[in-house]
């Protein structure tokens, strides 16, 4: 799954992102902001986020004009403007999927704070499950572990931001304990239903990896 933010609300923007992803093979699916295709057998989907004053967060923008392309969505997300100020560069080669050879270009990642504001108001805002099992796989496996992400965080440009002392607000509040939401979606995403010893385990997991996070952010 691809997340792409986006930093431009005009009509013109959204139509020819949809004129691109049609013309690539890919298919806009529910809920109406996600687009997908199959590539050599693996689904590959694409979803479209923003952060605008023209709709309630939570819910799916589309610009109104007369060349919009009215099927095209992106879901309002406080923080998607945050990985504009605060991301990594990294260069990826492969096929396109029009078919028309190799290419090679450079994408701006979200950094790691942006990453956890967007994954946590996502989370708040639709509940689904891999929204919590993305942000806990991200700070477990960051480089020297979510401790140093917590620190990595803390130095970030965006840090002092408003999003920011919200977000990590709700992700101590979510992932206070095991008996929490935020912990049981990770378990929920990654374990059998039937299997409740690897269910605690992975709720206890996700618990101790915010928790190194935030007492990284907080100099601990």
């Amino acid at each position: 799954m691809i997340g792409l933010a986006l930093g431009d609300e005009t009509p013109e923007t959204y139509r020819t992102l949809q004129n691109n992803l049609e013309k690539s093979g890919f298919r806009q699916s529910e809920p109406s902001f996600r687009w997908t295709r199959d590539v050599e057998g693996v689904k590959v989907i694409v979803e479209f986020l923003c952060e605008t004053k023209q709709e309630d967060f939570g819910r799916i923008f589309r610009p109104k004009g007369e060349n919009a392309g009215s099927r095209l969505g992106a879901f309002n997300v406080r923080g998607a403007q945050l990985a504009r100020d605060d991301f990594v560069e990294r260069e990826i080669e492969g096929e396109r999927l029009d078919g028309a050879g190799r290419s090679k270009v450079r994408v701006r990642v979200a950094n790691v704070l942006p990453y956890t504001v967007l994954k946590i108001f996502s989370f708040q805002d639709r509940h689904e499950n891999k929204d919590a099992y993305d942000l806990v796989f991200t700070l477990l496996n960051h480089e020297h572990g979510p401790r140093a992400a917590g620190a990595a965080a803390a130095g970030s440009a965006v840090a002092s931001h408003e999003h920011v002392n919200e977000a990590l607000a709700l992700l101590a509040e979510r992932f206070a304990d095991a008996d929490q939401d935020g912990p049981s979606a990770y378990a929920l995403f990654l374990a059998d239903p039937e299997d409740q010893d690897e269910r605690a385990r992975l709720r206890q997991e996700a618990v101790a990896t915010v928790r190194e996070f935030l007492a990284g952010v907080g100099g601990d």
